[in-house]
């Protein structure tokens, strides 16, 4: 029985620690954000003022979050160390539980945020705000390999 939640914890613990240091690709970093926030802006038809009221709460926004990012990384640091040291489970399944803990955290920081940014906006523009989240969503689903998209599912075994 121990051994079974031995393996439950690590294989969580496992599926939880993303990449802590990937090299930025092609398409990535602040360009590719700068479009995505110019293309939004259009589609919502913001006016100039909508515009740099967003563009200055998004800045407030990305400052606030710093020590958050930070303290995600030394969190899914945390959790590596421990399976590399070969720490017991109890262990590896508290620092999993930080993680996950400190996700639900993130997630509340940006639907709080969100809901800021459409405190600014008319009822049509709050309409397409909420079709452009759930087209987001919707495109997320369709990746396989986990949150990141690196990578097809690994094999499954075959059984018989």
């Amino acid at each position: 029985m121990k051994r079974l939640i031995g393996t439950v914890i690590l294989g969580a613990a496992v599926g939880a620690v993303p990449a802590v240091a990937q090299p930025a690709g092609p398409g990535s970093g602040e360009g590719r954000r700068g479009n995505r926030g110019r293309a939004l802006v259009e589609y919502l038809g913001l006016s100039a003022e909508q515009a740099q009221q967003w563009r200055a709460l998004q800045e407030q926004h990305r400052e606030e979050m710093k020590p958050l990012f930070e303290e995600g990384r030394a969190l899914r640091q945390r959790v590596k160390e421990a399976l590399e040291a070969g720490e017991n489970e109890f262990a590896v399944g508290e620092a999993v539980k930080a993680v996950h803990a400190h996700r639900q955290r993130m997630q509340q920081e940006r639907e709080a945020f969100q809901e800021q940014l459409k405190s600014s906006l008319n009822e049509k523009q709050k309409e397409k705000f909420e079709a452009f989240k759930a087209a987001r969503r919707a495109g997320r689903g369709n990746r396989r390999g986990g949150r990141s998209g690196r990578g097809p599912a690994p094999p499954q075994p075959i059984e018989g």
